[in-house]
């Protein structure tokens, strides 16, 4: 009889272990996705705070070393400092001076001051022909201007012969024409020759101060040039022609020179 009781006990238990385990079964098997997906939510939460936490020192590590390249960089590659701009001085002077080409005309407004100068200089205006040359104690004495021009009776067939000096703003002038004596039918060629430059309000004037070495040289080798000569022989040999020819212009001439 206990034999048989036992057995009875022995079966109940393993039927209530089986009953509770086959509810368990049924309770799972009721809800797996919940408890399957907490368990992945919970785990993917610690590794996204894992990623995190590792992508935060791989940023700070990058931004350590991008400011460590940015400090290389720019140890090894300095920023250059622009140069101060130096103020432009004088134009130097070439060596050797250039010589320009001669022309004929072609700078009205030098023309037109040398057209008011000959009108000054046969009107014996003294005050306008000292304002028309850089040092007027040098210019030619009124009572001279007042000898030569008395008898002018006119001034004619101007011509300027021009050439850029080697400064600029300057120029070498030979003023050629042609003189009319009262009562005289032969006109007399003369030829002058001026070094004009610019003042400081930018007007022409006749530069009659003292000259240094290198531009009196080459004022003075100018009158060697092939068309410069050419010109200086034949405004010569035209007066010269004159005076042979007009016995009345050549008596008058030497005694206006005469000394």
């Amino acid at each position: 009889m206990m034999k048989q009781n036992m057995k009875k006990s022995i079966i109940m238990t393993i039927i209530y272990c089986m009953g509770i385990g086959g509810l368990t079964l049924f309770i799972g098997a009721l809800y797996p996705g919940k408890n399957v997906d907490g368990v992945a939510e919970a785990i993917n939460r610690e590794k996204e705070l894992v990623i995190v936490s590792d992508n935060s020192n791989n940023d700070r590590d990058y931004v350590d070393i991008s400011k460590s390249a940015l400090a290389s960089t720019t140890s090894a590659t300095p920023i250059p400092t622009p140069e101060a701009t130096a103020t432009p001085g004088p134009t130097p002077i070439p060596t050797p001076l250039p010589v320009y080409e001669l022309s004929v005309g072609g700078y009205p407004e030098i023309e037109q001051f040398f057209h008011d100068y000959y009108v000054a200089w046969n009107s014996c205006d003294y005050n306008l022909l000292k304002t028309k040359a850089t040092n007027p104690d040098n210019i030619t004495p009124l009572i001279d201007i007042e000898k030569e021009t008395q008898f002018i009776d006119d001034i004619r067939d101007n011509m300027y012969y021009i050439m850029k000096s080697y400064e600029d703003d300057t120029y070498i002038v030979y003023a050629y024409y042609e003189i009319k004596y009262v009562n005289i039918k032969t006109t007399l060629p003369r030829l002058d020759k001026f070094y004009l430059v610019k003042d400081e309000d930018g007007n022409l004037i006749i530069y009659n101060s003292e000259m240094d070495d290198i531009l009196k040289t080459y004022f003075d080798e100018r009158d060697n040039d092939d068309l410069v000569s050419w010109i200086i022989e034949g405004t010569n040999d035209k007066a010269n022609t004159a005076l042979k020819n007009d016995e009345n212009l050549r008596v008058y001439v030497e005694a206006l020179y005469r000394k």
